[in-house]
């Protein structure tokens, strides 16, 4: 059996001053995710910052990642809270970037399945891309029931798939399997990503900053040994729980990789909170101990 795809959630590195984007720590952070058993990326989801970004450093950073990605697949995002917006940033980047993008991504921003199903159909009308539809409430405020949610996405052949970070996943994704062969997608960080994939999630998605233990639970369950993988997780779950409460998430996985020394800073743009000096007692107990130089901002 071929390993089930993980694909990176790809943060945006400042400078110190977060004044604008670090180019080489971007590079850096593709290229790393990568190396640990990533197979592709999403770039410009809600770790990304990007509604603290310009559209201009939007393309920017998308560029550089698509440069660093070598030949894997990269999936651009917007969360636009406005469809029609959406659908024209991601517009924008298809143009841009010519048959370089694997697909699109865009949110759930409707209880109305007629109204997300028009927004798919224009982001995909306006791409020529497949769409992934990510259900995350946490982020947009929007909770869409599951036989909505159903309605939305049965029929849909340019759909490529679901990241279904709407709980109970599980359950949701079980729903889900049965109208459609699109790609179901696992979230938060990985702590339900077992009973997520015996629900049928067939993919990953590793925000955290060891995506390697994710990588390694795939390849446990590909070999049948559910037990062991729920072993994995369960090793990592406090850690995974650390970088991703709300609010402080960025900031701590960012200044986890500059530990790690994949990133130069740490820095973050409102309305995410900065790394703060209470955090590093929690930070040194999950093993990121000595902080890096890392690499050496221009």
């Amino acid at each position: 059996m071929s390993r089930m795809p993980v694909w990176a959630m790809v943060a945006t590195p400042f400078g110190a001053n977060a004044e604008r984007i670090c180019e080489p720590s971007l590079r850096a952070l593709t290229r790393e995710m990568l190396s640990r058993g990533c197979s592709g990326l999403i770039a410009l989801g809600v770790i990304a910052e990007p509604d603290s970004l310009s559209l201009a450093e939007k393309s920017r950073a998308l560029a550089v990642i698509l440069d660093s990605a070598g030949p894997a697949p990269v999936v651009a995002a917007s969360t636009n809270r406005n469809p029609d917006e959406a659908a024209n940033e991601l517009g924008v980047f298809a143009a841009q970037f010519s048959g370089r993008l694997h697909a699109v991504m865009v949110p759930v921003l409707s209880p109305d399945p007629v109204a997300v199903r028009r927004a798919l159909v224009a982001t995909h009308s306006i791409t020529q891309l497949p769409v992934l539809l990510q259900d995350l409430p946490a982020a947009t405020g929007v909770t869409i029931a599951i036989d909505h949610l159903q309605e939305t996405v049965t029929g849909l052949d340019f759909l490529y798939g679901i990241k279904c970070e709407c709980p109970p996943t599980f359950w949701r994704i079980r729903q889900l399997r049965e109208v459609t062969e699109a790609h179901l997608m696992t979230g938060f960080g990985g702590l339900g990503l077992v009973d997520d994939v015996l629900a049928g999630a067939d993919t990953v998605a590793a925000g955290i900053t060891v995506p390697e233990v994710l990588v390694d639970a795939v390849d446990l369950l590909a070999a049948g040994e559910v037990g062991g993988a729920r072993e994995v997780i369960g090793r990592s779950a406090g850690l995974i729980n650390f970088e991703t409460q709300a609010r402080t998430s960025i900031a701590i996985r960012k200044e986890h990789w500059r530990r790690q020394g994949v990133i130069a800073h740490s820095t973050v743009r409102p309305p995410s909170l900065p790394y703060l000096v209470e955090f590093d007692e929690h930070s040194r107990g999950h093993g990121f101990v000595l902080p890096c130089a890392g690499i050496q901002q221009p």
